[in-house]
């Protein structure tokens, strides 16, 4: 069973189900997230030096000023499709979507310094048509209010180091804050990086300010987890809930990054 919420009254309830555990608003998510969306895909800043910093106050995602890269660490541009970006995971021998390069505000690999500047992380940041370090990107969407994702938040930071060896990047989006329907800005984000000891790339993208990831998951049921294969940025999976176990979680997107691309890969690997 799945978990029913009263979004009006600020009423969470939790539930294990059979495909694990999630928290549910009774909302949906706004904004966009589809093709040609998003609200920090800014021109590149040329040359890639890793993620860009910027100084970033605390206040809502339109007014940060947008930059972040277009090509990967040794120089692959981002895919441009003919068909276009969205956000349809695979589905049997049907590929799944390209995710367009979107550019968020965060820390990488959990780590803020000082002074406290947040970087701008692209998707190209991990895009490895080569395969040469990146095996598969996991994305997961989460919310202050929800038991789940702080549960899966600290499965993730235990399982760090067995994720890096196998080559999974983590970038966790926290997208709503104590409360549902509150903004995300850079205090909250570095609030939960030090309540979870986080030592994987967290990212804002509040559902108030014209969300990123806005139209890949429903409010209603969070943590939202997709996984990406970096050879072609395809979606592979998209999930609600946290089983518990992010082996089980993450073992459907390792068996389709084991076989080969279901696009053609165009950067010509040296």
């Amino acid at each position: 069973m799945r978990a029913m919420g009263f979004g009006a009254l600020g009423f969470v309830v939790l539930a294990v189900a059979a495909g694990g555990v999630a928290c549910s608003s009774g909302g949906t998510g706004t904004g966009n997230g589809g093709e040609g969306s998003s609200s920090g895909s800014g021109g590149s800043s040329g040359g890639y030096g890793g993620p860009t910093c910027n100084p970033c106050a605390d206040g809502g995602g339109s007014s940060l000023q947008s930059s972040g890269h277009d090509v990967n660490p040794y120089g692959a541009p981002y895919p441009t499709p003919s068909s276009g970006y969205g956000h349809v995971p695979r589905t049997g021998n049907t590929p799944g979507s390209i995710l367009q390069n979107f550019k968020f505000y965060g820390f990488v690999n959990g780590a803020v310094p000082s002074p406290d500047k947040m970087s701008i992380v692209s998707f190209a940041d991990y895009y490895d048509p080569c395969a040469k370090t990146v095996k598969m990107i996991h994305l997961t969407a989460a919310a202050v209010w929800c038991g789940p994702c702080n549960q899966e938040t600290d499965a993730i930071v235990a399982a760090k180091s067995d994720l890096a060896s196998k080559g999974i990047v983590v970038l966790q989006i926290l997208f709503d804050g104590a409360a549902m329907g509150t903004p995300v800005y850079q205090a909250t984000l570095e609030s939960w990086i030090r309540l979870h000891s986080s030592n994987f790339t967290e990212l804002l993208d509040s559902e108030l300010v014209d969300p990123n990831l806005g139209g890949f998951f429903a409010t209603a049921y969070i943590p939202w987890n997709g996984d990406v294969d970096p050879r072609t940025m395809e979606l592979l999976t998209s999930t609600e809930g946290f089983s518990g176990d992010i082996d089980t979680d993450l073992a459907p997107g390792l068996a389709d990054v084991a076989k080969a691309p279901a696009y053609t890969v165009s950067y010509k690997c040296p």
